[in-house]
């Protein structure tokens, strides 16, 4: 027994290790979140300036991303348990915008869907998906996190 728990509490300070050295990379907490502009799903511009005054959840994504497979279903939750949260997926590294709509309708996701690009990536230190930032409602990063996160991780992140 003490060896099981032991190994389980090395476990639990390896993943906590390696996640907090993942994220040096992404921007820092309390930086002004980078402005954007970015193309819906639909086709129309989206401008980071609409969400002012809003907590909001930037999830990155990428549709060959199998970990964004498993991981993005959460958002689900997320934003039926968070009334005042807006969440948006940003899509990168996608061959079409079919690619990005075709992945999302196979997950069955209500959550706004961005088209990213190259220079949105670069600004938000993506370097591996899903990345995901928490933005408060002055503009400022609250939150970060890259790879999985269960419902219950997005959602303490975000509260």
């Amino acid at each position: 027994m003490k060896s099981w728990l032991l190994t389980l509490l090395l476990a639990g300070c390896m993943f906590f290790g390696i996640s907090w050295y993942k994220e040096q990379t992404l921007l820092k907490s309390a930086s002004t979140a980078p402005a954007f502009i970015a193309m819906t799903a639909e086709g129309d511009l989206f401008r980071s300036t609409e969400l002012q005054g809003r907590q909001t959840l930037l999830y990155f994504f990428a549709p060959w991303c199998g970990i964004c497979r498993l991981s993005m279903p959460n958002l689900k939750y997320l934003q039926a348990d968070n009334e005042g949260l807006a969440v948006y997926a940003i899509a990168l590294q996608y061959d079409s915008a079919q690619q990005v709509a075709d992945f999302v309708a196979d997950l069955d996701l209500e959550v706004p869907v961005l088209l990213g690009n190259q220079q949105l990536a670069t600004d938000y230190q993506i370097q591996a998906f899903p990345t995901y930032y928490v933005i408060n409602a002055e503009g400022q990063i609250s939150a970060k996190s890259l790879g999985y996160s269960t419902a219950l991780g997005l959602w303490l992140r975000s509260r």
